[in-house]
């Protein structure tokens, strides 16, 4: 199981003890998130896991919060990186952000189902919010899509039904790669908004 952030990069933005510390801390959240789901973790549970002192989790974040707003920033980066390799790749996929979602998925299982299972979590919630922004930006930027239909509902409805897939499809033991659950979604989504 897979429970550290792809950090490519980021080492050069900041000092390298600042960058390990806060990578300790991210992937002791990440580790702890299936084990107890979001609300019950507190920050002594993830001190005690980074194997960090509390005032050293204060030196860095406000809060536990703070720690999960850096820790989806962490996830997304990673999945940017990916996404951006794949659309070197691929050129014209219709959603570039379900494939790169797909195989992080995949990585971090365990997460993932802790995070779809888990709705009404502020963690959830925002998960979903990148989702919505995601598909808003490709939406957008390709001009996908029937012009007769509202954008906001395109972008409720592909949302919504790669995250209810998503959702499926980790909590699910099918034998469906990251590769061929993103040809289905591409094909299924391309179909709805009438691409």
């Amino acid at each position: 199981m897979a429970t550290k952030i792809e950090r490519a990069g980021e080492r050069n933005t900041i000092d390298r003890r600042v960058a390990r510390t806060r990578g300790l801390l991210q992937d002791a959240l990440i580790a702890l998130i299936p084990e107890q789901g979001y609300a019950a973790i507190t920050v002594d549970d993830i001190c005690q896991r980074a194997n960090v002192g509390r005032s050293t989790f204060y030196t860095h974040y406000a809060d536990k919060d703070a720690l999960r707003s850096a820790t989806i920033e962490a996830h997304l980066r990673s999945i940017g990186r990916r996404r951006e390799a794949a659309s070197q790749e691929t050129g014209s996929r219709l959603f570039e952000f379900s494939l790169p979602m797909f195989e992080h998925a995949h990585a971090f299982r365990p997460l993932h189902h802790a995070l779809l299972v888990s709705s009404g979590d502020t963690i959830h919630d925002e998960l979903r919010e990148r989702i919505r922004r995601a598909v808003r930006e490709e939406l957008v930027e390709k001009r996908i899509g029937d012009r007769a239909m509202p954008a906001e509902f395109a972008i409720q409805f592909i949302a919504g039904a790669f995250l209810a897939v998503l959702a499926w499809w980790v909590a699910t033991d099918m034998n469906l790669s990251p590769a061929q659950a993103d040809d289905l979604f591409q094909r299924m989504a391309g179909k709805g908004i009438g691409a």
